[in-house]
């Protein structure tokens, strides 16, 4: 299959779709818990709560705290978390080989991660230089499914809405798509159950990042 339009631009989400972070995830959240004097939690449980960023997550696992408490466990999960962010995080098989070969197509990258560790993180693991644009939480946006930080990558790279493409695994990435009106894309390697995404009806559903290529090697154009 053969996307049927011109795309001028992909734009990634980041955890769950390019790299899998749980076991870094879920690590940080059982420290934090130890801290508080709490019981940890299994990596299943962990990553079903991942994907609206760090506050929404430590809500979660703390089963919605007081403000102080909450306070305390974000404090002991950042404090972890930058000192282990790649321990154990690494892309999924086959997307370094995929970005690179899309590296002549503009690229950027939409996450709900903070920024934070979000920059620090694709330079620890060589992906920085695919994207043309990074923006990740708490980067003056509001977090996906908000469409702004998309909105923004396609005004400030001049690139329309009918010639983007949103790529993720989660009902955010979707659904900021959407709102953005360009193309959506679901993967189904992440952390959410395909049925999950196909309810909200993606234009395109890929089992590995070689479907991306698939799908776009014929499109390809400058990043210029």
């Amino acid at each position: 299959m053969k996307a049927n339009f011109t795309v001028q631009l992909l734009i990634f989400d980041l955890d769950g779709t390019i790299i899998d972070t749980r076991q870094d995830l879920t690590a940080a959240v059982n420290y934090a818990l130890g801290q508080l004097g709490m019981p940890e939690l299994d990596e299943k449980t962990v990553t079903s709560y991942v994907g609206d960023g760090i506050t929404r997550l430590l809500q979660r696992v703390l089963h919605e705290p007081e403000e102080q408490v909450l306070k305390l466990g974000k404090s002991h999960f950042t404090a972890y978390y930058a000192a282990h962010l790649a321990d154990n995080t690494r892309p999924y098989p086959g997307i370094v080989d995929m970005l690179e070969h899309f590296s002549g197509l503009k690229m950027a990258l939409v996450t709900n991660k903070s920024q934070e560790f979000t920059l620090p993180l694709l330079e620890k693991l060589g992906l920085r230089k695919y994207f043309l644009r990074v923006i990740g939480g708490h980067a003056g946006f509001p977090a996906k499914p908000s469409p702004e930080a998309i909105l923004n990558i396609l005004a400030s790279l001049g690139v329309s809405s009918s010639s983007a493409v949103m790529i993720g695994d989660s009902r955010n990435d979707i659904l900021a798509g959407q709102a953005a009106k360009v193309h959506t894309c679901a993967v189904s390697w992440g952390y959410r159950p395909l049925p999950e995404l196909l309810e909200l009806e993606p234009e395109f559903v890929v089992h590995h990042p070689e479907d991306l290529i698939a799908l776009f090697d014929s499109q390809k154009k400058s990043r210029d």
